[in-house]
């Protein structure tokens, strides 16, 4: 069972208007919605439903992290699809880290139709992670923000690259990182713009660390923005 936020705009309490674009939010490892929710609100001021999840493992959601956890990002756009309030074709996704990782590998099957990266984290940072993860619980330590299942994990993680994924999607994307990162280089997000098969914008940031662009207000407003840019009517792949 997976927990999630919905946030619809006010004016949009009954069917009956235009369809609202949709987005859903996804965090990264270690987090959990409610750390994204005053992103949520911003993006729901701008005219989007967006549904905020927590991916298996993490916050209000059962399960732990394994191979599949990427089918947490297609079962929530599906949901969000089914939504009577939402256009279909106007799906985003908004994911940081570990979730800008699953973003990518998603969104082809996803149907994405607008993605924003913050800090995209690719394989090899992801099992250095594990690598830690188990070194900590080896010294006795206990963590508890989030359940893993690592062998099942890791044989996912060797087995996929997002920057090969990157060159099957044609959406627009936009790739914010901070330049003094130091868990996931700056230089990820601009090798991955260089694999996209779509149009791809880059914003870095300087000063910051890897939550930086996450927290930002300025960055909520302005990803916001661009998102509901993207997601409006007639914009790429979302035809109405």
């Amino acid at each position: 069972m997976l927990a999630a936020d919905l946030f619809l705009p006010a004016a949009a309490t009954t069917p009956g208007g235009s369809p609202l674009p949709g987005l859903v939010v996804v965090h990264g490892a270690g987090s959990n919605r409610k750390r994204h929710e005053t992103f949520a609100r911003t993006a729901c001021a701008e005219g989007m439903a967006v549904l905020v999840l927590d991916l298996r493992g993490h916050g209000g959601s059962g399960g732990a992290v394994d191979g599949e956890t990427v089918a947490d990002v297609i079962d929530a756009t599906r949901l969000l699809r089914s939504h009577p309030l939402v256009h279909p074709l106007r799906i985003g996704f908004r994911g940081s880290s570990m979730g800008g990782h699953l973003g990518v590998m998603a969104a082809q099957d996803a149907e994405l139709a607008a993605l924003c990266l913050l800090c995209p984290a690719p394989e090899e940072v992801l099992l250095e992670g594990l690598d830690h993860l188990a070194q900590r619980e080896e010294n006795g330590e206990i963590v508890q923000s989030a359940r893993f299942e690592p062998d099942s994990l890791r044989r996912s993680l060797e087995r996929s690259d997002i920057f090969t994924e990157a060159e099957e999607i044609d959406a627009p994307v936009l790739l914010v990182h901070t330049r003094d990162d130091e868990t996931v280089p700056f230089t990820t997000s601009l090798r991955l713009a260089e694999q996209l098969r779509g149009d791809a914008e880059v914003i870095l940031l300087a000063g910051g660390d890897h939550g930086s662009a996450q927290t930002s207000p300025a960055m909520h407003q302005r990803t916001s923005r661009w998102l509901k840019e993207r997601l409006e009517p007639g914009s790429g792949r979302n035809q109405p």
